[in-house]
């Protein structure tokens, strides 16, 4: 009996899945999907950079969240900043997304947008939808602590080239029965957008961010 050598990612020459996009382990396709572009990058920069939210330093972060270990930040946008944590007790990646409670104070009605995002998502159960571990307030930050997806969001994959139409369409169906479930549960999104739908490096496909959504 013959085994077949394992597949290689034509980048790096590392290990990879047979489902990995276009052949490409999980860093090289981050890799490719944050070269710049000539608009603006992953974390938001770019004509509509003011509206996004001050980044707080990472210590700053980690003394909030000591039960955890702050790795990077990954996102930042309108509702706040996100950061890759590893939870030591669990040793699992999750992503932690925070607003400042001194930004919430000025606006009471923000805080309460990011609160109601943590009870939505709570609800919701689906493979492709982000899943909600936990959702609170710890030192000068308002958290959700949610489902770590390793890989691009929709428009970084399109900025880089890395997406054929055929994988175009088949991301349509999945976002549809994402959709038709929430609706289901009484919820609607209400903000559909590339940067909201991700796909991690088997090519699934989820959709984040219920930040405005609205109960049905």
């Amino acid at each position: 009996m013959t085994h077949s050598d394992p597949p290689l990612c034509p980048a790096c020459g590392t290990v990879r899945t047979d489902e990995a996009p276009d052949g490409l382990c999980p860093a090289c396709l981050m890799r490719e999907a944050m070269q710049p572009t000539g608009g603006g990058g992953p974390t938001g920069a770019g004509p509509n950079a003011s509206m996004d939210t001050a980044v707080p330093p990472l210590s700053a972060v980690a003394a909030a969240f000591p039960h955890w270990e702050v790795l990077e930040l990954i996102g930042r946008g309108g509702m706040g900043a996100v950061f890759r944590i590893r939870q030591p007790k669990l040793n699992r990646l999750a992503a932690l997304k925070i607003i400042s409670a001194s930004l919430a104070e000025r606006d009471p009605a923000f805080a309460g947008r990011f609160e109601r995002e943590g009870e939505l998502l709570a609800r919701l159960h689906h493979p492709n939808i982000v899943n909600v571990h936990d959702s609170g307030r710890s030192g000068d930050f308002y958290y959700l602590l949610m489902e770590h997806v390793d890989g691009v969001n929709l428009r970084q994959a399109m900025r880089a080239n890395r997406f054929t139409p055929q994988e175009a369409l088949s991301v349509v169906p999945k976002i549809c029965e994402a959709l038709q479930y929430a609706h289901e549960e009484g919820v609607l999104h209400r903000d559909i957008k590339p940067e909201n739908i991700l796909l991690d490096s088997k090519g699934r496909v989820k959709l984040a961010d219920f930040g405005i959504a609205k109960l049905m």
